[in-house]
């Protein structure tokens, strides 16, 4: 009975990290296609006050635009950390339809996958704690457990940008 509730344990913490980096993947291809989006308008602005005889103003703004986007394109390098996720999103679900598949499962079966996920959780970059709990809720829901932690509007809203540490201590304090 131990190795069926260590089972699911695993299978809920496997689907967890996949919807995370699910929804990171999401975000950074949001920023990916944003900051391609404004370049492109930019540079599309500049090229037409160029061919309008637009005020200088105009076409140096636009080519302010094209570089501002591109900067910050090549320093938060969002398209690179959108693939970083997807390559961890694509590992959990392999190491899940693993366990998927197989029937019984052993105690040692079960160690070796908590190790494969540790080593996976080695290389993640550093976890946003209210993203976390946003899909720590969506696999309860999912599966219709009512173990569910409570977020505020603000810690929902910026999920995305919050290390969202002081969730660890809200949780720590609710279980002491």
């Amino acid at each position: 009975m131990r190795t069926e509730e260590e089972r699911y344990g695993i299978s809920c913490d496997l689907r967890r990290s996949i919807r995370y980096h699910r929804a990171r993947e999401r975000f950074f291809e949001g920023w990916t296609n944003s900051l391609s989006f404004v370049s492109l308008l930019a540079g599309f602005s500049v090229v037409v006050s160029l061919l309008a005889d637009a005020p200088d103003w105009m076409t140096l703004s636009a080519g302010g635009c094209v570089a501002l986007a591109q900067a910050a394109g090549q320093m938060f390098r969002p398209s690179s950390k959108m693939r970083d996720h997807a390559v961890f999103a694509g590992e959990f679900t392999n190491l899940e339809r693993g366990l998927a598949v197989r029937g019984e499962v052993s105690d040692e079966d079960l160690r070796a996958l908590r190790s494969e996920i540790l080593a996976i959780e080695a290389r993640e970059p550093p976890i946003k704690r209210y993203l976390d709990l946003i899909c720590h809720n969506q696999v309860a829901v999912a599966l219709g457990s009512d173990d569910l932690e409570r977020l505020n509007f603000w810690q929902r809203m910026f999920a995305q940008y919050l290390p969202g540490d002081g969730a660890l201590q809200s949780q720590a304090s609710r279980a002491g």
